[in-house]
């Protein structure tokens, strides 16, 4: 397929486009719900910081579920449907945590959040690299963008239900409010299928620079989740905010993020993938330090911030370089990313808040 793209060479933002980017900011508003929320979670369900961090471990599993199946399930179902029934299982995974009262609702709510977001953001990522070729670090920085978009609001939307006594359980009706929007204004919108749909199996094996790239997920994602998941008990534990404070600060973290993405959605249209990549990856580890190393509030903001920034550009530039090794199946290497990402997050997170549970937060985000 031709490139999408106008006379500047930009690429053109068509309502297939909008639509996988909506559906993003919903996806990554209910991923990004359970961080801020899980001193609230935790106290509303009399539950520790190892059961606590099992919801992460839910939403990871999902996703590696997903890796697993949702290539064949293209194949058989095509992007639409898929794209389609990933969208109402966010939703309706959220509503079983903004109801549940025990671990035995919320934890599966957070695994089909996990299953059917991952479903919705691979044939999304799949179809804009088939769509967009030549602007593949664009047009999947701006989707990760969109997925930063959603995630900035949870804190903020938390943290303020929190302090005029809501509480924090009807945030998780907005990510099925989004579905609802877009299903109302894209509904009719056609989903193109893969390119490549009659692969042979012989063509369909994905390249060894592709699986390098594969395991660079790993310690990129675990990072990231970990300070997202953990970082609330953080400040709460070591810099002395109260919880609702605590969610509302989370916000500098989720917010540069976005800020990072917007800004290095702009750059890659000049600088190639590895430098990127390189760059964030070391305004990164600076910020890991900074954070780890405080016990103020102010000074561990700022280190979120900077994480933030730095841990923004790490994911989608992988991501480009990843597909761009395997063009021939695009749908196949955007799934098996979900598996690397997940097992990941199964790992990273639950380790990290056991850990906690025995030592302290502190000691533990020294792994």
């Amino acid at each position: 397929m031709r490139d999408v793209h106008d006379d500047r060479g930009s690429p053109t933002r068509d309502r297939a486009t909008l639509l996988s980017y909506g559906m993003a900011v919903a996806f990554g508003f209910a991923v990004a719900a359970l961080g801020p929320a899980m001193p609230l979670l935790r106290d509303d369900l009399g539950i520790s910081r190892t059961t606590g961090g099992l919801h992460f471990t839910a939403l990871a599993t999902g996703a590696v579920i997903a890796g697993f199946v949702v290539a064949r399930a293209t194949r058989l179902w095509g992007r639409r449907r898929i794209f389609w029934l990933g969208g109402i299982g966010v939703a309706s995974g959220c509503v079983l945590i903004a109801v549940g009262w025990t671990p035995a609702v919320t934890l599966p709510g957070a695994l089909l959040v996990g299953a059917a977001g991952s479903a919705a953001l691979v044939s999304s990522q799949a179809m804009l690299s088939d769509r967009h070729p030549q602007h593949r670090p664009i047009v999947l920085t701006e989707i990760n963008t969109a997925m930063s978009t959603g995630s900035v609001l949870p804190a903020l939307l938390i943290g303020g239900m929190v302090g005029i006594g809501l509480g924090w359980r009807p945030a998780f009706v907005a990510p099925m409010a989004c579905v609802v929007a877009l299903a109302l204004g894209f509904r009719t919108e056609t989903f193109p299928d893969a390119l490549n749909a009659g692969t042979t199996e012989r063509d369909a094996q994905l390249p060894g620079a592709y699986w390098l790239y594969w395991a660079a997920f790993i310690p990129a994602v675990g990072a990231e989740w970990s300070i997202g998941a953990w970082g609330a008990d953080y400040l709460v534990d070591v810099a002395g905010t109260s919880e609702g404070t605590a969610a509302f600060l989370m916000t500098a973290f989720f917010g540069a993020m976005l800020g990072g993405r917007l800004a290095g959605g702009r750059i890659a249209q000049s600088v190639a993938p590895y430098p990127l990549l390189g760059g964030a990856t070391a305004i990164a580890l600076v910020g890991v330090l900074i954070f780890w190393g405080s016990t103020a509030p102010l000074p561990v903001v700022v280190g979120l911030l900077i994480v933030g920034l730095g841990a923004s550009m790490q994911f989608p530039m992988i991501m480009s370089l990843a597909i761009g090794a395997a063009p021939r199946r695009p749908d196949a290497a955007a799934a098996r990313v979900s598996i690397a990402a997940g097992s990941s997050v199964i790992v990273a997170p639950l380790t990290l808040g056991a850990v906690a549970d025995q030592t302290t937060i502190r000691a533990a985000f020294s792994l």
